[in-house]
């Protein structure tokens, strides 16, 4: 069985297999504070309490557009192959919570890796991300939409097989996300045309391609709906306890 690689997946894959330490494909964590006004995160992404611990922040966020939540640490286990980044996903528990998975999206199966530099479907740069209630790719989504990034391709100038490069392209924005590494992330499905090889999304590039499930790339962990209530404001936390408060010096001072 042969595998139905276009050129560019095929060099996706030579380069996530050779370039460790390069600078292009170097594995780096992007900035930790999100960039106001670039993205929908601002409105879409709700911070979940999964330990019962407020004051540390959320450990999840739940994805209004998606209805999905994500975990907030997007470097738990560091570089993993596809066979272990499933089973750690799928027995990972947090806050008592299971059923973790890595992230999905819709593979158009027989055409295998139809990749384009302007816009793919399943493959390439600029790929479908989300239509009516078909959510495409939920990494890209996540990368294109949520976080406002851009591809390497700027896909109002590239062609098919021509890419014209946009300036601020990869991970320029990771919202309130923790260690979300600038390099491949693994997704939850096999590629259809052959089952040694699963779908990864570039976090560096903006490029969803197939890859060889040996590689070793990054593993963000996903959880289907919500899973927990919000985490209240740092205001409304803090009106909580100075209400409390007031409470129990009022009963303190009531006559018994």
């Amino acid at each position: 069985m042969q595998i139905r690689f276009t050129k560019r997946a095929l060099l996706g894959a030579v380069v996530c297999a050779v370039a460790t330490g390069a600078a292009l494909l170097g594995a780096t964590a992007a900035q930790a504070a999100g960039v106001p006004g670039q993205g929908t995160w601002e409105t879409t992404l709700q911070g979940r309490d999964l330990d019962g611990n407020a004051l540390n922040g959320p450990e999840a966020f739940y994805d209004t557009a998606l209805n999905v939540t994500w975990l907030r640490n997007g470097n738990v286990n560091g570089l993993m192959n596809w066979d272990d980044a499933n089973a750690w996903a799928n027995s990972l528990v947090v806050g008592g919570i299971g059923d973790w998975r890595l992230p999905t999206m819709v593979d158009t199966g027989d055409p295998g890796c139809d990749d384009s530099d302007a816009g793919g479907t399943d493959c390439g740069f600029n790929v479908q991300t989300r239509s009516g209630a078909t959510t495409y790719s939920e990494m890209a989504h996540l990368f294109y939409e949520t976080l406002g990034n851009k591809a390497l391709c700027d896909p109002a100038l590239s062609t098919i097989n021509h890419c014209v490069q946009q300036p601020g392209y990869g991970l320029s924005n990771t919202a309130n996300f923790q260690s979300l590494q600038s390099y491949p992330y693994w997704s939850g499905l096999v590629y259809a045309p052959d089952t040694r090889v699963a779908w990864g999304f570039f976090t560096n590039l903006g490029l969803q391609a197939p890859l060889f499930r040996t590689e070793r790339l990054y593993a963000l962990a996903v959880h289907p709906g919500d899973v927990a209530p919000p985490i209240p404001e740092p205001q409304t936390l803090a009106l909580m306890l100075a209400g409390l408060g007031a409470l129990l010096l009022v009963r303190r001072r009531r006559p018994r």
